[in-house]
C-alpha cells in the first residue's frame, strides 16, 4: 500500500488509539509498533490489527468499533 502513514512516517513517537463508542484507550510508542508491524506496514492495516479483539468488530454488530488515532487530523491538516 502507499500513500498511507507508517510507524516510520507518522509525525509522533507515541501513537494513541482512541475508540469513540466505547472509550477504549491505548498508547504505543513508534518504534514499538514498527518492531511489531513492520516499519512500512500501512497505519490503517496496523489499526484493524490492533482492534481486532474488540468485541464491536463482530460480522453482525450494529455499534462497530470505531477506533481511530487520536489527534492525527490535527497534526496533518
Amino acid at each position: 500500500m502507499t500513500g498511507f502513514l507508517t510507524p516510520r512516517t507518522y509525525p509522533t513517537d507515541t501513537i494513541v488509539v482512541r475508540c469513540g463508542q466505547c472509550w477504549r484507550e491505548g498508547r504505543y510508542g513508534r518504534g514499538t509498533l514498527a518492531d511489531r508491524f513492520g516499519p512500512y506496514k500501512a497505519m490503517p492495516d496496523i489499526l484493524n490489527a490492533i482492534t481486532e479483539d474488540c468485541a464491536r468488530n463482530a460480522p453482525m454488530s450494529a455499534d462497530r468499533c470505531k477506533a481511530v488515532y487520536a489527534g492525527l487530523a490535527a497534526l496533518t491538516s
